[in-house]
């Protein structure tokens, strides 16, 4: 009989209908097991621990374009894309969305939920979040959601708009080299959120199920369950503490 996993989403099988989750579920559990995942773990606990290594390894892409000796001319405003995408990933899973293209509604919500996560009027009720509110803060400028998906949008088409559905969230004036900096501790404190609502929360676990993610590869699994791994001492390292790490100041 296999010994009880370390740790396990709430739901071992969604309690909603998706048509998808047996053979999605059959997935997991084969990626799993072909790295050398303990037996025990749940099929949807295998598919939170896959987005998260997905949103590791963009962070350390991140870390390798601000690396770059040019990092303000060839580096940043690629940066700024692909950490977008992992906030965009976060976003699908906590909707639920079975769409196969990006969703800037699902970025959107990504940030939402970040943001939910540090102000406590909206713990809980991330949907409710103002687009408007101000989630980060450089020495120059205050950056609402409405600008950093906007930002995302300028980093992934090279080029912004003139067309303003939100009145002045297009106004930015320069390219700001301190917005990557505050991403990571973001990322720690949401992500630790998320992972610990998965735990607990049925209506997280069946989003989660839902959500158009597709198992294609090994390594973002692997990634997690090394990070996760108890250090020499026995003591486990939190989301927070391995995301921490990310330092994206630059010079």
């Amino acid at each position: 009989m296999a010994s009880e996993a370390p740790i396990n989403v709430r739901l071992e099988v969604p309690t909603i209908t998706i048509g998808s989750w047996e053979r999605q579920a059959s997935n997991w559990l084969s990626i799993n097991r072909d790295i050398g995942g303990h037996p025990g773990f749940y099929p949807l606990t295998v598919k939170a621990a896959y987005v998260i290594g997905v949103i590791y390894t963009l962070c350390e892409s991140v870390t390798v374009l601000l690396g770059s000796p040019n990092a303000k001319l060839v580096g940043y405003i690629p940066a700024i894309g692909v950490i977008s995408s992992g906030i965009e990933l976060l976003g699908r899973c906590l909707r639920g969305d079975r769409g196969v293209q990006g969703s800037v509604a699902d970025l959107r919500s990504g940030y939402q939920w970040l943001a939910s996560c540090f102000f406590d009027d909206y713990r809980g009720n991330y949907q409710h979040v103002p687009l408007r509110i101000v989630l980060l803060q450089t020495s120059k400028y205050s950056y609402s959601i409405h600008n950093l998906v906007a930002l995302r949008h300028f980093a992934a088409h090279g080029q912004a708009t003139s067309r303003e559905t939100i009145p002045g969230s297009y106004e930015f004036g320069y390219i700001d080299f301190e917005i990557l900096e505050h991403i990571p501790h973001l990322l720690a404190i949401g992500l630790e959120v998320y992972w610990n609502e998965l735990i607990i929360n049925e209506t997280m676990c069946n989003n989660l199920a839902r959500a158009n993610v597709i198992a294609l590869r090994r390594w973002p699994v692997f990634q997690s369950w090394s990070l996760f791994e108890q250090d020499q001492s026995g003591k486990y390292s939190s989301i927070t503490e391995i995301f921490s790490t990310f330092n994206w100041k630059i010079p």
